[in-house]
């Protein structure tokens, strides 16, 4: 029986990536290769990332940057998907970057780190999506809280569209005002805070508001 096959060509995946370099500008690039990298093999397209100085990587299980450091990839990677048990030692490790999605994350990580090795991680607030993420209106209680566990570091904040792509823009400009306030609180409650990032494919392309210091693209790098 035939089988279908696809051809990827990984001189189009530069291209693409240094293309969406050039519109952020200055902003750190967190490539989204979750899912075999979108099905066009990870550990092949993290490599031509990696050579062409990408930041990092966003996975969205242990297992995908389980396989991403077996292969020798050295760049920070960001477990998008919810915290378990299993995935405590990646997040040990210092090179993977685990997502705060609920309260009871900070109890879980706070006895695994320690203030001398913490865990780092990126917290992720819900503005609109509905998916994952600490509710908006719990936003600051939950940053007061991390100030206080010195066992975690929280490097980064984030937030995801949920309509970037639709051409009625009202329903993504409302997350982008949320998320500027969640910015502000950070800055205030979480000075140490490198990294602020909500911009997916479709916000990269139509929406340089949103790009700030860090940006996830996704689909956009396979074409």
């Amino acid at each position: 029986m035939l089988q279908p096959e696809a051809d990827i060509h990984l001189n189009h995946l530069k291209h693409n990536y240094l293309a969406i370099k050039k519109m952020v500008g200055d902003a750190k690039v967190m490539a989204v290769i979750k899912a075999n990298a979108y099905g066009h093999g990870v550990v092949p397209v993290a490599r031509v990332l990696s050579d062409e100085g990408v930041h990092g990587f966003c996975v969205a299980l242990g297992s995908e940057a389980e396989e991403l450091i077996n292969a020798g990839i050295q760049e920070p990677i960001l477990h998008l998907g919810r915290i378990s048990n299993s995935n405590l030692e990646l997040y040990k490790s210092g090179q993977v970057r685990c997502t705060i999605n609920t309260f009871e994350d900070l109890t879980q990580l706070g006895k695994f780190g320690t203030p001398n090795s913490p865990i780092f991680a990126h917290l992720k607030i819900d503005t609109g999506m509905g998916r994952m993420g600490v509710r908006f209106d719990a936003a600051d209680s939950i940053m007061n809280s991390l100030k206080g566990i010195p066992e975690i570091r929280v490097e980064g904040v984030y937030s995801h569209f949920a309509t970037a792509e639709e051409t009625d823009t009202q329903y993504r400009d409302d997350q982008l005002d949320l998320f500027k306030k969640v910015m502000n609180m950070a800055k205030m409650i979480l000075p140490d805070v490198k990294f602020f990032h909500i911009a997916n494919s479709a916000g990269i392309l139509h929406c340089p508001e949103s790009h700030f210091n860090m940006v996830r693209p996704g689909i956009s790098l396979y074409g």
